[in-house]
């Protein structure tokens, strides 16, 4: 995107790190972390940034933000029949919708609902539910056991490598492994049971 204070410079919001030869730059809480690490791999190779991500404990550099960014809607427009449309997408997210089924619902030609949709939203109607739909899962992700193909399933994907294949092209990782990151089983997992004094056992269904 265009930076607002200099129409010719293009900041890519998705890149944590930016190395652009004689210019580099980072961004988030760590970006001295990330940027120090990227430094260490130029000028000492990946074998001795690896070592040295290891030794202060820790990742890689961060390339992208996918994995951290949050689906946040637009919310505050004045389009009362699009807000029909997205109240009843995120309450059946589980169902299948086509834009002319939408449509109907708002009383709209397609094509009509279409740029009314992107223009309240700023997505297209497929690109809001698919956003939905990862939020969602995302959500589950972390808060529950689910294997993930119930999780798939529950978020409107029947076909679970197709769910994969999209979550991990919105977040970088795959559902198990972004679980693993951010799951509240893994969270709590090393909690101590006060009445017994013994490691808290967390009965989780392995993902599938």
């Amino acid at each position: 995107m265009s930076s607002p204070t200099d129409p010719g410079l293009h900041v890519d919001a998705l890149r944590m790190v930016i190395d652009d030869v004689d210019i580099m730059t980072a961004a988030g809480i760590l970006a001295w972390v990330d940027l120090g690490l990227t430094l260490v791999d130029r000028m000492l190779g990946p074998s001795v940034m690896l070592h040295t991500a290891r030794f202060v404990l820790a990742d890689p550099p961060r390339r992208w933000q996918s994995l951290y960014q949050e689906f946040t809607p637009r919310l505050r427009h004045g389009d009362t029949y699009i807000r029909e449309v997205r109240a009843l997408l995120h309450a059946c997210l589980h169902e299948h919708h086509c834009v002319e089924h939408l449509a109907q619902t708002a009383a709209m030609h397609p094509r009509t609902f279409q740029r009314r949709f992107k223009a309240a939203t700023g997505l297209t109607a497929t690109q809001y539910m698919q956003a939905a739909r990862i939020a969602k899962a995302r959500e589950l992700l972390e808060l529950t056991n689910e294997p993930v193909a119930q999780i798939s399933r529950g978020v409107g994907y029947l076909d679970v490598s197709n769910f994969r294949r999209l979550f991990q092209r919105a977040t970088g990782v795959t559902p198990s492994e972004y679980r693993r990151r951010f799951g509240i089983a893994a969270r709590v997992s090393r909690q101590v049971d006060l009445s017994t004094g013994q490691p808290a056992r967390i009965r989780s269904t392995p993902s599938r």
